[in-house]
């Protein structure tokens, strides 16, 4: 079935594009678009509310939980076959990594030859920190 791509969607994908290496919470993002002086009228809140988790389930956007709270953070997904390979998430910065599609197949099989369970590579995240992110704690 061929979903109708409206303008909000549109301007919502291109923001987040360009800011891929950023994860932002809904609130977050309505205050972003608003600032942007690219975009003549920008989607409101609840249609932000109301996309996102369409653009989570057809894997163009991840969803991460914030921290300790209750809010929730998006990220866009960029590359050619992102859902084919683990992604890394640094829990500092924020940054999310993607992890070799060789080396992510190797952990794919041994998890699933060691413990009989198959990870689902579209939705499985590994928290931790980045190099950068360490060196400055040291």
């Amino acid at each position: 079935m061929a979903q109708y791509q409206t303008e909000q969607k549109k301007m919502l994908l291109a923001y987040m594009k360009a800011h891929s290496e950023d994860a932002f919470t809904i609130e977050e993002l309505c205050e972003r678009l608003k600032e942007e002086k690219t975009f003549l009228q920008t989607p409101g809140k609840s249609t932000i509310y109301r996309l996102m988790p369409k653009l989570v389930e057809e894997g163009l956007v991840k969803r991460f939980v914030k921290g300790n709270s209750r809010k929730f953070l998006y990220q866009m997904v960029c590359g050619e076959h992102c859902d084919r390979h683990l992604h890394m998430k640094c829990s500092v910065c924020g940054r999310l990594y993607h992890m070799e599609d060789t080396e992510s197949e190797a952990l794919f099989l041994q998890v699933l030859k060691k413990h009989h369970f198959q990870l689902d590579e579209g939705k499985t995240v590994l928290f931790g920190q980045c190099e950068g992110c360490c060196v400055e704690k040291k």
